[in-house]
């Protein structure tokens, strides 16, 4: 794989937030009082890209304080253990998949990839569900809506665009590979992580979330926002993919379940 054709320019969604992240491997930067937030990591090897658009920004990585892990996958942990070597910041993973993060066990999605896990870190906040932590001005509430792994995260924050507060939310993980009968008897995990699954998602339908940013861009029709960017509207704010992308994903799911 050349890591290289999957860089993406960054793009700004809100005043105080940025998408930094590759093609295949998103990253989020927000902006606080309490200094800068990334909210997932990339791969390892794509986290030169996550520093170049940091800088493309006229920020310094060196602000970063805070790393917010939707889940323990490497696409979404891999640059994490260096940026905590370069910066200092304090870490933080879902209850479940903490162990993933830790390296003591296979379940980072390294294995399917075909690459080592050699960035494993030790968490500073295990987050539990109903959680709410503050940063800054900024509140983040945490559910835990376990599936895609054990310790998958939904999060919610308030965010501010031209003077306005928005609620921007990110359902933590969704796709459906790690939850094939196959996946789950490799690694012992209970079949009814399915189950689960679509209970996090009836729990989450009906938040209403003004800024949407996907766990992977399609999930929030990244693409389509980004082609009608220059208008009079920010298309960024809009309240409608949110309760698409999970309509979707439950009634995929529902249909691959059936047929295993």
């Amino acid at each position: 794989m050349n890591y290289w054709d999957y860089y993406l320019e960054p793009t700004q969604y809100t005043d105080d937030i940025y998408h930094i992240g590759s093609k295949n491997a998103p990253c989020w930067l927000i902006k606080s009082l309490d200094g800068l937030i990334l909210l997932d990591t990339g791969l390892p090897k794509t986290l030169y890209q996550i520093l170049e658009n940091i800088n493309k920004l006229g920020f310094d990585y060196h602000d970063i304080k805070h790393i917010i892990h939707s889940h323990g996958h490497i696409d979404h942990i891999g640059g994490t253990r260096a940026l905590v070597e370069m910066t200092g910041a304090k870490t933080y993973i879902g209850e479940g998949d903490a162990d993933m993060v830790r390296g003591v066990n296979q379940l980072q999605w390294t294995n399917e990839f075909n690459m080592p896990f050699e960035e494993p870190f030790e968490p500073d906040v295990i987050i539990k569900d109903g959680d709410e932590i503050t940063i800054g001005e900024k509140t983040f509430t945490f559910y835990a809506c376990p599936g895609h792994t054990q310790g998958t995260l939904t999060i919610f924050f308030n965010c501010y665009d031209d003077g306005k507060e928005y609620r921007a939310g990110m359902f933590g993980g969704a796709g459906l590979l790690s939850m094939c009968k196959k996946y789950l008897d490799k690694y012992s995990l209970p079949h009814s992580l399915r189950e689960e699954f679509i209970q996090g998602i009836d729990r989450m339908m009906d938040e209403v979330i003004d800024v949407h940013l996907g766990n992977h861009l399609g999930d929030n029709k990244h693409a389509e926002k980004m082609a009608a960017m220059g208008g009079e509207k920010n298309p960024f704010l809009d309240g409608t993919s949110w309760k698409w992308f999970l309509e979707k994903r439950r009634a995929e799911a529902i249909e691959k379940f059936k047929t295993e």
